[in-house]
């Protein structure tokens, strides 16, 4: 009995352990729904609809998340290295543990201007996006697989 209590406190102390690990990791949504609300001329009515976009890409970005946004263009940080293999390329941006700016992501979706955007916490050591290519090295406007995208 005293075996089987202090096993469950040896997983509980590990769970407890790994949970920070967890919190780290910042993943952009697989999908994002847009209320579409048309603006109709005089005369039409207008009917709202729901529009379901895939992820399509990242941009990381230094700054004020809020002025950064409001600009037409934020300024999205160049990966510290990029790597092909095959038919895919990988990007990674790597942060000081010192860092003195927000850094913040931005998601973006297929078909869709909406983003998401969210302060990444200040323990994101590395970024990583993996994308599919083509013969060219160039990835694709509508690829056929979802970019793979994680943050820790």
């Amino acid at each position: 009995m005293l075996r089987t209590i202090a096993i469950l406190l040896v997983f509980a102390a590990a769970q407890a352990l790994a949970a920070p690990a967890l919190a780290a990791e910042v993943r952009c949504p697989p999908s994002l729904t847009v209320q579409a609300q048309p603006e109709a001329p005089g005369g039409w009515s207008p009917y709202p609809a729901k529009d379901q976009h895939a992820f399509a890409g990242v941009s990381l970005v230094e700054g004020e998340r809020t002025e950064q946004m409001i600009s037409p263009a934020p300024a999205a940080l160049e990966p510290d290295r990029s790597l092909r293999r095959g038919r895919s390329e990988t990007r990674q941006w790597d942060f000081p543990a010192a860092r003195r700016n927000t850094v913040f992501l931005i998601c973006r979706y297929a078909g869709t201007q909406a983003t998401l955007a969210i302060d990444l916490p200040r323990t994101v050591r590395r970024c990583q996006i993996t994308e599919e290519t083509d013969a060219r090295g160039v990835v694709p406007e509508k690829p056929a697989a979802a970019p793979q995208f994680l943050c820790r």
